[in-house]
């Protein structure tokens, strides 16, 4: 009963959502003014409006929250006004209010640190006391906050049952399927993100997958919430190891990226035979029909899940054309991947971030050519391309062939994509020093590695759009680091490859591309 009340009181709270509804923080602290976490929020809205004395008062009336999570000390010279228009005329913190301000963006993230503080409901909560103190003392005061300072974290090694949230900028919604999923299940929840693009318009995948913050959670609906901060945007601590969490992200990645492939090339034989594959070799045979040139083992067996998954979108009328988690995975969709260690390739719940079929674009200006699901890059690979020679518009691969004419290491390097049954083509290139020029007469040539990368990924039928300005500039979004590009985003010895199971080359066949 009480971890219902606590899931029914949080439920509550997040239909007021203090970023969409600041009002509902005013009338909160008139009904509950011993609520300093509330406090301190609305004194953040006020800072954030330059309103620095209303924000003095309130972050005075929030005490040891704000000296927890702004790390120094409250001081409001004279005595404390008994109203924040009061305030407004006295207090004369203007340091206090202009560390707050600028942070706006990160409020929704700020939200979630602060709850994720309090161990019991946003109504019951207890009085801050040491841990040890609190087991052998429990407070009789449920008004009180029990606040856990940034820099009191636990140890920095990921346990059984870490579940992993893909965060896209809707920190609201992970906010609340954390508060949800840790108040009945213990373990670690893990928020993480991928950087966005200089031009706010892409999600770089291909860059880096990065924890922000987590919680780990005894789940009785108890005593404590244990934060641990992985990055220096959201929060002036210490910030913890992430080491530990590496190879557990790497491996979901790479469990998402295979669950993409084959989804992609399921619906890729739907619409070249008019319907859904029934046994997964179906998607690896002999050229001139291969889609794929093989399936590791992770992928036959998803296999089943995923076509279940397909008939049952495909019932569906007027649905749009993406995937969409099976009855069986009620996680998945709210974003969650529980894991058992950082081996761990089939977890019991998985996020879906990658939804949308795989499809190529191809930018003439910038030399580039990316893998993108919905608004995620994937991979970005440098191209050699043609100038002007270079046709623009909608294509489609429309076949794959391995060592055309009968060679790797020819003017067409070891793979090639026809598109729409034209002269043009994506392949590889014996002319290596040619990416990132207009030295072809119209095709898209690749390094070996990216070309190799990228042939095992796409399957006949799967959209390319080349353009002038469509992608955006390698490495150039937030929060700098490495772009990300080429074959294993940017790391040539992890990337993405299948296992060759059936004959996918032509070698009967002259071909012609204009390289």
């Amino acid at each position: 009963m009480k971890n219902n009340h606590r899931q029914d009181q949080l439920e509550r709270f997040f239909q007021h959502n203090p970023i969409e509804d600041p009002l509902y923080l005013k009338k909160y602290v008139k009904e509950h003014p011993d609520h300093k976490m509330a406090w301190y929020l609305l004194g953040r809205e006020y800072a954030a409006q330059g309103k620095e004395g209303k924000a003095a008062y309130c972050f005075a009336q929030s005490g040891e929250i704000y000296e927890a999570f702004e790390r120094q000390k409250i001081t409001i010279e004279g005595p404390l006004p008994s109203s924040p228009s009061a305030a407004s005329k006295t207090a004369k913190n203007a340091e206090m209010t202009s560390r707050v301000r600028g942070k706006g963006k990160w409020m929704p993230l700020l939200v979630l640190l602060l709850l994720l503080a309090v161990p019991a409901a946003i109504d019951s909560a207890k009085n801050a006391v040491p841990s040890e103190a609190a087991k052998a003392n429990p407070s009789k005061d449920a008004s009180a906050l029990a606040v856990m300072k940034p820099d009191q974290t636990q140890g920095d090694s990921a346990v059984p049952g870490t579940k992993l949230y893909f965060s896209e900028g809707d920190f609201g919604k992970k906010l609340q399927q954390v508060l949800v999923s840790s108040s009945s299940s213990a373990g670690e929840s893990v928020i993480m993100q991928a950087p966005r693009s200089a031009d706010g318009k892409w999600i770089e995948w291909n860059r880096s997958v990065n924890p922000l913050l987590s919680v780990t959670s005894d789940g009785g609906g108890g005593s404590s919430s244990a934060l641990k901060y992985y990055q220096p945007q959201i929060c002036s601590c210490q910030i913890a190891d992430s080491s530990a969490l590496v190879p557990v992200i790497d491996q979901w990645m790479k469990d998402r990226e295979q669950a993409i492939v084959l989804q992609s090339a399921m619906k890729a034989y739907q619409a070249k035979t008019g319907s859904l594959p029934e046994t997964a070799d179906q998607l690896s045979k002999p050229y001139p029909d291969n889609l794929l040139p093989g399936l590791t083992l992770e992928l036959q067996e998803l296999f089943p899940q995923t076509l279940k998954l397909l008939k049952a979108d495909a019932a569906k009328p007027g649905q749009p054309q993406e995937t969409k988690p099976l009855e069986g995975q009620a996680q998945a969709n709210q974003g969650a991947k529980e894991v058992t260690g950082p081996s761990s390739s089939q977890p019991k719940a998985s996020s879906d971030p990658l939804r949308e079929p795989l499809r190529i674009m191809i930018d003439t200006d910038k030399h580039v050519l990316a893998l993108v699901s919905g608004d995620k890059i994937i991979r970005s690979y440098p191209v050699g391309l043609g100038g002007e020679k270079t046709p623009q518009g909608d294509f489609i691969i429309s076949e794959k062939v391995r060592n055309p004419n009968g060679k790797s290491n020819g003017e067409f390097g070891s793979r090639g994509m026809t598109l729409s049954d034209t002269l043009y083509a994506i392949h590889g290139t014996n002319k290596p020093s040619s990416i990132g020029k207009d030295e072809s007469h119209g095709c898209v040539r690749m390094q070996q590695a990216d070309i190799e990368e990228l042939y095992d990924m796409v399957t006949h039928q799967t959209k390319v759009t080349i353009g002038k300005g469509i992608l955006p500039e390698p490495g150039s979004g937030e929060g700098g680091g490495s772009p990300g590009s080429g074959a294993g985003r940017g790391k040539p010895d992890q990337s993405f490859g299948l296992p060759l199971k059936t004959n996918d080359s032509n070698p009967g066949k002259k071909y012609k591309w204009l390289d």
